[in-house]
C-alpha cells in the first residue's frame, strides 16, 4: 500500500512538471521592442508609415484609424535602431504611446506633455530687446507677444514645430524646433532695410491678432519720417497728429486726450513719472528722440498695471545702447542741435547709450513771441544695462532736463526734471517672469516775481519729489491664458508754492507728504477662436500729510501739526473684443480710474511753466473716471479702418473762481469749487500703412462739458479743450529709396473762450468783468506743413558708413494766422482795442542728421 502510494505520487509530481514546462514554453513573448530596423520612411501619414513599419518587421499593429487619420510624419532614416525607438521618433508630437499586447503593437491616446519655449526677442544689429514682436507656431494657430522687456513665453505639447517670428520694420524669421523639454530660445531679427513704411496693423489668421491691440506703438523710425516744426523730431508734436489726441493751441505739448484735461495723462521715461512733459513752454517736448526706442499710448482700455491717472497712459522707454558695436550719431537745427554715443561696455552682454542736446535760440536768435532769444534749455539722457547670466538683467537710466526762459521783459522763468531708475528683469522660470523697479522723480520749478530787479528781488517755487518701488509679474500659463499681477508703492512730496529759501514765508502754500500704494490682478483669456476677454482689478490706497500753517500754542511758539486722510478705490478694468473674422474686430471697454493728484492753474494759456500740483486731501476729493467705448477695427489688405465711440463721466473736476490767484495765496484751496464733467465723442480713421503712398485720414466730432458750483451760475459750460470738429490728415509719398515726402494737414473749431462784458476802473487798470464762462470761441484753426528727406550713404572704412538725412520743409505753407491767445487793454489811459495775438506764420527750415 505504501509502495503504490509513493509510485502515484510521483507520476503526479513528473507529469506536473511535464505540464509546467509545456506552459512554459508555449506562453513565452518575444520582446519585439528590441527588434532592430533599418528603414527608410519619407514624409507621409501616420497610417501609411505604420503600414511601411509593420511590413518591415512581421509585426501587427493595432489603432483606430479615425485616431490617426489626420497625423503625418516627417521624413526618417534609420539603421539598427529598435523599434520602440523608432516608434517614439515615429509617434513624436502626435499625442499618441505605443504598448506590447502580447504579440501586438497597440497604438492608443497617452497623457499630453506640455513644455515651454521661452526667450528674448533682439534686434541682431543693436542687441536690444524688442517688445511687441509676436512669435506664432502656424500650424497650432497660436501666439503670443514679446512684453515690454523682450520677454517671450509659449507653452505648447511636446512636438516639432516652426515657428515664426515677426515685428513692424523687421524681416519675419522662421525656425524649426523639437520641443521635447523646456527650451530657451533666445531669437534675433534683422531690420528690413528695403521697407518703404512700417506695418502697423497686419492682417492675420493666428492669435493673438494684431487688431486686438489695445495700445498704439510708435517706433523711433516712425516718429524720424514725420513733418515737425524747424526740424525738430518731437515725441509729444507726433501724438497730436494722432486720432483722439487734441492740442489747444499751436505751439503747445500739452495733450487733451478724449475730452480729459492736460493733467490727467500719466506720461512715463523708463517707468518715471515725469510731471512737466515741456520745454520752452510747450514748443518742444523734453524727449531726445535719439534716446527713446518705443513709445506705447493707452487711451481706451487702460490695463489694471497703470494708475494715478483718468485719461491716458504715455509710456516712453529709453534706447538701451548697442551692445555689439560703437555708433555715434547727432543731427542739428533751426531749434537744436542733438549728439549721442552708444556701444558695448562688455560686448554682447552690457552697453550703454548717452544722448545730449541743447537749444540754439540763442545762435541763430530765432524770433518767438512769447520769451527772449537768449532763452536756452538742455537735456541729458543716460543707460546701462549689465546682463549678470541668462535669467538677470540689470538696468540704470537717468534723465536731467533743465529751463532758463526769459520772457520780453526779463522775467525769468526756471524748471527742470531730474529722473532715474534702477530696474531688475528677472527670469524665476519659463512661465514666471518678473520686474523689480526703484525709481525716483524730482520736478522743480522757480519763477521770478520781480522783473530784472536784483535789491528786492523775490522769487516763487514749486515742486514735487517722488520715490518710487514696484514689482511686476507676469505668468504665461497658455498661449490663450496670460495673467499680470502686482504692488507698487510712490512716496510724493509736493511743494505746491513758496517763496524761495523762506519756509516760514506767512503767504507760503502748506506742503503736502502722501503715500500711494496700489495692488493689480489682470487676466487676459482667449474664448475660442472668436471671443478675448482682457480684465483687471487694481486696488488704490491714497495716504495724506498736509501741514497745518500758523499754528501756534499759548507760548506762541510755532506748531507742527499735519491733517491726515486715507482713500481707499477699487478700480476694475474690462475689456471685451469679439472677432467677425481674421481682420475685423469688435470691441467693449469699460474703465474705472482714481486720480489722486490735481494740477491747478488759474489760466491754461498762462506763459509760464509755473505748475501747482496738489494732491487729494481732507479739502478736495480724488478725482474719478467712469470711461465707457464701443469700437470697430476692420483691417483688408494694406488698409486700416477703424471707429470708436466713447463716453466719460468725470467727478470732482476742479477749478478755481475767477480772479484766483496762485502765487502768495495760501487759502488757493478754498477758492478750488468741485464739480462733474461730461465728455463724448466719436473718432474715425482710414490708414494706408505700405507701399510708396501711404497715410491716414482721421476725423473726431466731441463734446466735453463742465459742470461746477459757484462757477458759470452753477450751469454747465464748455470745457477749455472742448473742440468739437477735428480732421487730420498724413501723406507721405517714398520716391525712392533715398528720397521721401511728408505733408500734415490739420483743421478744428476754435476753442471756448470767455470775453469781458464790461470793465471797471481800479489804480488806473481796467479790471474785466466777466458774466458766462467760455461762452465765446476763438476762430477755427487750420495748418498744412510740408517737408522732404534726402537720405545718402558714404563708406568711411570696409566696417563703418556715414549715413546722413537732409531734410528741408516749410511749416504753416499757407501762413495761415492762427490764434495763440486774446490779449486785453488792461491799462486805462491808453485807447487800445482787445486783439488776438498769433504767434506762427510761414517758417521755412533745414535740419541735417547723421549716424556713424
Amino acid at each position: 500500500m505504501c509502495y503504490r502510494t509513493f509510485k502515484y505520487l510521483c507520476f503526479l509530481i513528473t507529469l506536473f512538471s511535464i505540464l509546467s514546462f509545456t506552459k512554459n514554453v508555449s506562453g513565452q513573448k518575444v520582446d519585439h521592442l528590441k527588434k532592430e530596423v533599418t528603414i527608410n520612411l519619407p514624409a507621409d501619414s501616420l497610417i501609411n508609415t505604420l503600414r511601411k513599419i509593420e511590413l518591415k518587421t512581421n509585426i501587427n499593429f493595432a489603432y483606430a484609424s479615425d485616431q490617426l487619420s489626420t497625423k503625418y510624419n516627417a521624413k526618417i532614416n534609420v539603421s539598427h535602431m529598435r523599434l520602440g525607438a523608432l516608434l517614439e521618433e515615429v509617434l513624436f508630437g502626435t499625442g499618441l504611446g505605443f504598448s506590447l499586447i502580447g504579440n501586438d503593437i497597440v497604438i492608443t491616446p497617452k497623457k499630453p506633455i506640455t513644455w515651454t519655449i521661452h526667450g528674448h526677442v533682439l534686434d541682431k544689429a543693436s542687441g536690444e530687446v524688442l517688445m511687441g514682436a509676436t512669435v506664432q507656431i502656424p500650424s497650432l494657430k497660436i501666439g503670443v507677444i514679446a512684453n515690454q522687456y523682450g520677454f517671450y513665453s509659449i507653452s505648447v505639447p511636446e512636438g516639432n514645430y516652426q515657428i515664426q517670428i515677426s515685428n513692424a520694420g523687421y524681416q519675419t524669421r522662421q525656425e524649426f524646433i523639437r520641443l521635447d523639454k523646456d527650451l530657451l530660445n533666445e531669437i534675433e531679427l534683422s531690420f528690413q532695410e528695403r521697407q518703404l513704411e512700417e506695418v502697423v496693423i497686419m492682417q492675420s489668421t493666428l492669435t493673438p491678432n494684431p487688431i486686438l491691440f489695445n495700445e498704439q506703438n510708435i517706433t523711433q523710425n516712425q516718429l524720424y519720417n514725420t513733418v515737425y516744426n524747424a526740424g525738430e523730431t518731437d515725441i509729444l508734436k507726433k501724438l497730436q497728429m494722432e486720432n483722439g489726441i487734441k492740442a489747444i493751441t499751436e505751439g503747445s505739448s500739452g495733450l487733451f486726450v478724449r475730452g480729459g484735461n492736460a493733467d490727467q495723462n500719466l506720461i512715463l521715461l523708463d517707468e518715471a513719472i515725469v510731471y512737466n512733459p515741456s520745454h520752452l513752454y510747450g514748443l518742444v517736448s523734453i524727449f531726445n528722440p535719439d534716446a527713446i526706442s518705443n513709445i506705447q499710448v493707452y487711451k481706451d482700455y487702460m490695463p489694471a498695471n497703470f494708475g494715478g491717472r483718468l485719461s491716458s497712459v504715455i509710456v516712453n522707454r529709453m534706447a538701451e545702447g548697442n551692445s555689439k558695436e560703437y555708433h555715434l550719431s547727432g543731427s542739428v537745427n533751426l531749434m537744436s542741435a542733438r549728439l549721442s554715443a552708444e556701444g558695448p561696455l562688455v560686448k554682447n552682454k552690457a552697453s550703454f547709450i548717452v544722448a545730449y542736446r541743447r537749444s540754439l535760440l540763442d545762435v541763430f536768435h530765432n524770433k518767438l513771441k512769447l520769451f527772449n532769444p537768449r532763452s536756452v534749455y538742455y537735456d541729458i539722457n543716460a543707460k546701462v544695462n549689465y546682463k549678470l547670466n541668462i535669467n538677470n538683467t540689470l538696468f540704470y537710466s537717468v534723465y536731467l532736463g533743465k529751463d532758463n526762459l526769459l520772457s520780453t521783459d526779463n522775467y525769468s522763468n526756471n524748471w527742470g526734471n531730474l529722473t532715474s531708475t534702477l530696474r531688475w528683469n528677472h527670469v524665476f522660470s519659463s512661465k514666471l517672469f518678473a520686474n523689480i523697479s526703484a525709481i525716483s522723480s524730482n520736478y522743480s520749478n522757480l519763477l521770478d516775481l520781480n522783473a530784472d530787479t536784483l535789491s528786492q528781488k523775490s522769487q516763487w517755487q514749486t515742486a514735487v519729489r517722488d520715490f518710487t518701488v514696484k514689482a511686476d509679474y507676469t505668468y504665461y500659463s497658455s498661449p490663450g491664458n496670460q495673467i499680470k499681477f502686482g504692488a507698487s508703492s510712490i512716496f510724493h512730496r509736493f511743494m505746491p508754492g513758496e517763496m524761495y529759501k523762506q519756509e516760514s514765508f506767512e503767504f507760503n502754500i502748506a506742503k503736502n507728504k502722501s503715500i500711494e500704494s496700489t495692488l493689480y490682478y489682470s487676466q487676459q483669456l482667449s474664448l475660442g477662436k472668436s471671443f478675448e476677454l482682457n480684465y483687471g482689478l487694481r486696488l488704490s490706497m491714497f495716504r495724506n500729510a498736509q501741514e497745518k500753517r500758523n499754528v501756534f500754542d499759548e507760548s506762541g511758539n510755532l506748531l507742527k501739526q499735519e491733517e491726515i486722510k486715507t482713500f481707499i478705490n477699487p478700480e476694475p478694468r474690462v475689456n471685451f473684443n469679439y472677432l467677425a473674422g481674421n481682420n475685423e474686430r469688435v470691441f467693449i471697454t469699460y474703465n474705472l480710474n482714481y486720480q489722486y493728484l490735481q494740477l491747478i492753474q488759474n489760466n491754461p494759456l498762462a506763459f509760464s511753466s509755473l505748475e501747482s500740483w496738489i494732491p487729494a486731501s481732507t479739502a478736495i476729493k480724488p478725482q474719478r473716471s467712469a470711461h465707457f467705448s464701443l469700437g470697430y477695427r476692420y483691417s483688408p489688405d494694406h488698409f486700416m479702418f477703424s471707429a470708436n465711440a466713447y463716453y466719460k463721466k468725470l467727478e470732482n473736476q476742479l477749478e478755481l473762481i475767477g480772479h484766483a490767484q496762485i502765487i502768495r495765496n495760501p487759502d488757493v484751496a478754498a477758492q478750488l469749487r468741485s464739480g462733474t464733467s461730461n465728455v463724448y465723442g466719436i473718432e474715425t480713421e482710414i490708414e494706408k500703412s505700405t507701399g510708396r503712398v501711404s497715410g491716414n485720414l482721421a476725423y473726431t466730432y466731441s463734446k466735453a462739458y463742465r459742470k461746477i458750483g459757484d462757477i458759470n451760475y452753477g450751469n454747465r459750460f464748455a470745457a477749455n479743450y472742448d473742440i468739437p470738429h477735428e480732421i487730420k490728415l498724413v501723406v507721405k509719398y517714398n520716391f525712392s529709396e533715398r528720397l521721401s515726402f511728408q505733408s500734415f494737414f490739420t483743421y478744428s473749431t476754435g476753442r471756448p473762450l470767455t470775453l469781458p462784458v464790461g470793465y471797471y476802473q481800479h489804480d488806473g487798470l481796467n479790471v474785466p468783468i466777466f458774466e458766462g464762462r467760455n461762452t465765446s470761441r476763438f476762430p477755427d484753426f487750420s495748418r498744412l506743413d510740408i517737408s522732404s528727406q534726402y537720405r545718402f550713404k558714404s563708406d568711411i572704412s570696409s566696417k563703418r558708413s556715414l549715413v546722413s538725412v537732409v531734410s528741408v520743409g516749410l511749416y504753416n505753407l499757407y501762413n495761415r494766422k492762427n490764434a495763440l491767445y486774446y490779449h486785453l487793454n488792461s491799462s486805462s489811459f491808453e485807447n487800445k482795442p482787445n486783439t488776438f495775438e498769433y504767434a506762427f506764420g510761414l517758417y521755412p527750415w533745414i535740419a541735417y542728421s547723421f549716424k556713424i
